[in-house]
Order: structure tokens, then sequence, then C-alpha cells
């Protein structure tokens, strides 16, 4: 493989950024309660030499679409490496895996960090999720001669509206990629127009679709509820203010998708004159609760599971919608919004007002919500349709296994 360097440009610009990455990094490892996160990205991790597969998700929601090729993995005998970028990502690997992976983070993406992460371990293939497309780190593996699969490859439309500096890193990194595993023709297309080559291009499907067998998670709230779930900022006022008089005895829900937003959205909260409580306060649920903030990590399954109905956020803003297969794996009846570039073909899977609802603001949302509660059969059935889709899905875990197969 000819490569060529992330350029001048950009290892330039990684020397004054290189404060701004430690000093996050010192912020997030306490934020979340692990004062070993920065270490780890400045100095690496402890590694036994043993030659392994890595695998890199960027944080929670890719480490647990994964994780099911990982199991197959190790169930055909390879030993693993296991990265994230997030310490909630690297949380969820030590509790999922514990020591059956070596895991830890990946490096700042910074030259001398990058070249001591691939002295210190030694990899024979590198498999890394989704949009994880980090210059340096992905150049020093090539250098290294490791050859790298992009899998569950995704470009949303946000990205390729960035600026041409942002748009030709992009390009040069997917250049460093043998294989680019995609999750659909939308994709292909759009990682086409980034330059990626169309020969290294295969479709194999959505990882986050794997129809494994979920159990129910236990019932939080004893109360009646309906959920905005992964919300972005603006989203939640909208869901709050177009509520309808008589919805006013309906707890509302609210799981945003950053937790750490949870003091805006009370402010947001009290301007509406909303009495409300906070799960990471502990505070109790009353029966004149009218908004409960969910600004936990970790629960999101088992708020999703008993709501009366889903509407999943990131879909009334310009992100491009989130991901239906959780609430469809769960048998929720579930409502997105407009804004649907990340998840449209999920909604062709699904099927638009069979397995699922697509509006086209707020106002409709909440006239959908009313069909729903008034009519509990179309929402059984709804949540019952997704549910069915799903589990009809070819098995992408043995897809994905097969693509790789012959780099192992």
């Amino acid at each position: 493989m000819n490569l060529q360097s992330p350029g001048w440009g950009y290892r330039l610009l990684s020397q004054p950024l290189f404060l701004l990455w430690i000093l996050h990094a010192f912020k997030h490892g306490i934020k979340h309660g692990m004062p070993g996160y920065p270490s780890m990205r400045m100095f690496g991790f402890k590694s036994d030499q043993e030659s392994r597969v890595w695998v890199h998700a960027s944080s929670v929601g890719e480490v647990r679409a994964v994780t099911p090729l990982v199991q197959a993995l190790i169930y055909q005998g390879e030993k693993i490496l296991f990265t994230s970028f997030t310490a909630t990502g690297f949380a969820t690997i030590k509790r999922n895996f514990s020591d059956e992976v070596c895991s830890g983070v990946i490096p700042f993406d910074h030259y001398w960090q990058c070249r001591g992460f691939f002295r210190d371990h030694r990899i024979k293939l590198g498999l890394i999720m989704e949009t994880e497309l980090w210059p340096e780190l992905m150049y020093q593996a090539s250098k290294h001669e490791i050859e790298l699969i992009l899998i569950n490859a995704r470009l949303s439309q946000k990205s390729l509206d960035r600026s041409k500096l942002i748009l030709r890193l992009l390009s040069t990194t997917l250049g460093y990629f043998s294989q680019i595993l995609t999750r659909g023709k939308q994709d292909r297309d759009a990682l086409l127009s980034l330059g990626a080559k169309d020969e290294r291009i295969k479709l194999v499907g959505n990882l986050k679709s794997h129809s494994a067998t979920v159990s129910i998670p236990k019932r939080l709230i004893e109360r009646d509820y309906l959920l905005l779930a992964s919300s972005h900022a603006g989203e939640e006022q909208q869901f709050m203010a177009a509520r309808p008089a008589r919805f006013e005895d309906y707890l509302l829900v609210l799981a945003p998708r950053h937790p750490d937003r949870g003091a805006a959205i009370e402010a947001q909260i009290k301007t509406l004159g909303m009495s409300y409580s906070v799960r990471s306060k502990a505070q109790s649920i009353g029966n004149d609760t009218e908004v409960y903030l969910a600004d936990t990590l970790g629960e999101l399954n088992a708020l999703l599971a008993h709501a009366r109905v889903v509407i999943m956020g990131g879909s009334f803003d310009t992100t491009g919608g989130h991901n239906l297969i959780e609430p469809a794996s769960l048998s929720c009846a579930t409502i997105t919004g407009p804004s649907d570039s990340n998840i449209a073909e999920d909604i062709q899977m699904l099927g638009q007002n069979e397995g699922v609802i697509q509006v086209e603001n707020m106002a409709a949302c909440w006239a959908a919500v009313e069909n729903l509660l008034d009519h509990p059969e179309r929402a059984q059935s709804l949540g019952h349709t997704a549910q069915s889709r799903l589990a009809q899905q070819p098995d992408i875990v043995q897809q994905y296994l097969s693509a790789i197969s012959t780099r192992l």
C-alpha cells in the first residue's frame, strides 16, 4: 500500500492541540470516575505481547454493537485487544469481558503516542468501528504493516459538510484501510464521494441490527411514562412545550444523549413551570411529578423496555436520527422525527407506519402519541412488527466474520 502521511499541516496542528487533549482527558477521567484515563491516553497500557486482533469502538453504543462480533472471534480462538475512545466505553468493555480481552483506550492522535501504541502491542489485524478515523493512529498502524478494516462503516451528511481541510484528512485516512465493510448503499455512496475506492467497499449490513435474544431489564419507574430517548439540545424543550393538555397526567421521561447537559435541561423545565425529579440526584417520583430527568448512563435499555411510547431524539434537529434497533429489539412502539440521514435504511427495514412511525415535526409526534395511547393494540402491533422484522434479518455477525476471515 502506497502510504500518504496525514501531512505536515495536521502534525503542526496536533502540537497545540496536545495540551487541549490532555486537559480534556483529565476532565473526562475525573467526570467518569476513571483517574487512570489520562495516563492510558498519554503513556499507553500494559501489554502481554501476544498477537491479537485489535477491535476499536468509540463509546458505549459502538462497544455494545461490536461486542457480539468480539465474542464470536474469541469463540474462534482469537486473542483480542479491545479499545475505546471514551472512559464509559472502556468501562463497558471491562464490565462485559473482564480479563477475557486486553483492553484500554487509544492514545492521543499524536506522532509519538501513536508510534508507542504499536510498539507496545502485537497486532495482526485492526477492526475499526464506524467513523473512528484518527489520521495519525491509522497512519502509524499502516506504517507498522497492520492491515486495517473499517467495519459497520458509515458517513453522515454532517461529516460531508465539513471544511475542505477536514474532508481531505478523512479521504487520506480512508486510504489506510484495505477493506471498508459498510452498512448499506447510502453509506457506500457517501464513502465513494469522499474518495474511497469502490473495489475496497463491501456492503455487509448494520452490526447494530444483530438480533440476539434480549432479556427485558428490570423496571426503573412504576408510573406509566412516555420516553424521549437520546435527545439533543433543543429537543427536550420542543417535546415538553408541545405536550397537549390532556397528557398532563403522563410522566415525561427525558434521557438525553449527553447526560452532562442535565443542568441546562433542568433550567428549561423550570422555565416551563413543570415539576420534576432528577435521577442522578436520587430524587423520587411523586404522583405530581411531570418530568423525570434520567441523566445517567447505562440505563437506557431499562427505560426503553417499559415506556408506553418511545420518541427517539436526534431526529428533530439536524443530527440524522439515532439507533432504532435497540427499541425494536425490545418491541417498543417507536416514533422518530424528520431528520433521518443516519437511520433511513433502518426505517425502511422496520417499515414506515408498520414497525416505526416517522413524523414531520413535534406537533405531528404528539398526534401520533395520542393515537397510540388511544389505541393500545396499535402500539402493541407496532412494537411486535419491529421486533419480528429485526429477527428476520440475516446473521450480521456471521456475515462480518465471513468478510474478515481471509485476513485472520
